[in-house]
């Protein structure tokens, strides 16, 4: 046997990690692992004193191969992660990373909504001023209308697919940092890491699927909205809402918009804050109320 010629205390501390398992041969083999050609025998673990104190039996055949080939990917996977991270800080850049990737794919789609909704705007503001005047309003005007609405829709639709991006990215990495403490023998951390601490929370964003409940959250982000902007020139349209807060330093935008890529697929009401800075034009949101808004709109539209 592998390990006739040991001593019985060699025994005592190898069998903490032993297994015994037989080979298509027949010959019987003592090991810490069982290598992944024969994950699907029959095997024991002993205990520190050569007891069988767990026996997996043999898997049938085709299963055995499908948890052989499972190991040996599982096995490739974990050798190129490690040769790929050498610490959990590394592995933390490189999910920063990505996320920062879809973070400016967000922005720059952001900033076409910002133009989007200026000529939106503008657009209500003719028809409002025909209107006035007891004009007509052209159809091609409407038209226009409509075309912007649904270009700002569609322009929230690709958000909301990057910010389910962006927890796809950070699901997908915990799962390998895990792992990576696993294979490395790492303690679990205590205290969530300050670059954890400093990551940008959930978007402003609710899902539903049932008609009449996503009609009561919309109603309801209608209102959370009104409560934290001026009504004067609020833009409302189908599935739209653009309303506007003033003060002395900055012009501030809320708007909701409601998605639904088709009729079997969840509907998706998102929030988006846009700020101006009268002074420095920076785009930067200077109310301290802005986070908060952010941070309670899903709070308050499913009444939780």
């Amino acid at each position: 046997m592998l390990f006739s010629a040991l001593g019985l205390a060699s025994w005592a501390v190898l069998a903490q990690q032993l297994y015994r398992w037989v080979d298509d041969q027949g010959e019987v083999h003592y090991t810490d692992q069982v290598p992944p050609k024969y994950a699907g025998k029959a095997r024991a673990r002993l205990s520190e004193q050569g007891i069988a104190v767990e026996i997996q039996p043999a898997l049938p055949t085709g299963e055995a191969r499908e948890r052989a080939r499972e190991l040996e990917r599982q096995r490739i996977e974990d050798e190129r992660l490690l040769q790929r991270y050498r610490t959990v800080d590394e592995l933390e850049l490189a999910r920063d990373g990505r996320l920062a990737a879809v973070e400016a794919a967000i922005q720059a789609k952001r900033d076409d909504m910002r133009d989007e909704s200026r000529k939106l705007i503008a657009l209500y503001a003719e028809i409002q001023a025909l209107q006035t005047a007891d004009k007509p309003v052209p159809i091609d005007l409407m038209g226009k209308v409509d075309a912007s609405l649904t270009h700002i829709r569609t322009g929230y639709t690709e958000i909301i697919d990057n910010e389910d991006r962006k927890q796809e990215v950070k699901d997908e990495f915990e799962h390998t940092i895990e792992q990576f403490r696993r294979l490395r023998r790492l303690p679990d951390p205590v205290l969530p890491r300050k670059r954890d601490r400093n990551r940008p929370k959930d978007p402003p964003l609710v899902s539903c699927r049932e008609q009449a409940l996503c009609h009561v959250y919309w109603e309801r982000a209608v209102d959370y909205v009104r409560q934290y902007s001026d009504r004067d020139g609020e833009v409302l349209g189908p599935g739209l809402l653009m309303a506007f807060q003033d003060d002395e330093r900055e012009r501030r935008t809320l708007t909701i918009a409601w998605t639904q890529k088709a009729a079997d697929q969840p509907v998706r009401i998102y929030l988006d804050i846009q700020c101006k800075n009268r002074l420095t034009a920076s785009l930067i949101c200077i109310d301290p109320r802005v986070p908060k808004v952010r941070a309670g709109f899903k709070a308050a539209v499913m009444a939780e």
